[in-house]
């Protein structure tokens, strides 16, 4: 890995860990629901939609980002237990970056890298919600985990979605006006 592919993940991590201290834990700590945060996924999605596009299908580099960022954000928990939710965030990158980075090559010649990206990011955060009661039922009470997931991801889910395919149709654009410069 170059300083280029080191200082892009560093930089994309720094960026999702500012906005999730600053802005996304605020719909948790106002209401007290869990999973509300998922309404601001947009950004991360974006953000994200962009690390992956100048990543350009070079494996590993997501999955280092997600760890960093993972890594980051334990500091807002302030609690061990925290990295067990961390674990989730980690094989759902893991599955991104070796799947989908799998079919860059593919998606970039026919010119289609926007529905790769879309995919992508519908695939990321339709299985994150999934992979965090996978991994929460193995270290927590399954009842209280499943119990707040079936309360809360009915009505999120959609929204989670629409966020992935908007947050990656913006990404695309952005990445492609910087593409230019």
């Amino acid at each position: 890995m170059d300083r280029k592919d080191l200082t892009l993940v560093i930089m994309f991590a720094v960026i999702n860990f500012v906005f999730a201290a600053l802005i996304g834990q605020v719909p948790r700590l106002i209401t007290n629901i869990p999973g509300i945060g998922y309404i601001f996924n947009i950004f991360y999605s974006i953000t994200i939609t962009v690390a992956l596009l100048f990543y350009e299908g070079r494996r590993w580099r997501f999955l280092m980002q997600a760890i960093l960022f993972g890594f980051l954000t334990l500091f807002l928990a302030a609690t061990p237990i925290a990295l067990i939710s961390k674990i989730s965030l980690i094989l759902n990158a893991l599955v991104l970056d070796v799947v989908f980075n799998s079919f860059y090559n593919y998606f970039n010649k026919g010119n289609k890298l926007l529905w790769w990206i879309i995919l992508g990011q519908v695939y990321y955060w339709f299985t994150d919600s999934f992979w965090l009661v996978l991994v929460n039922s193995m270290f927590y009470p399954w009842e209280g985990v499943i119990a707040t997931w079936y309360i809360v991801m009915p009505f999120i889910l959609p929204i989670m979605v629409i966020e992935a395919i908007a947050g990656g149709y913006i990404g695309y654009q952005i990445y492609q006006r910087v593409k230019k410069v």
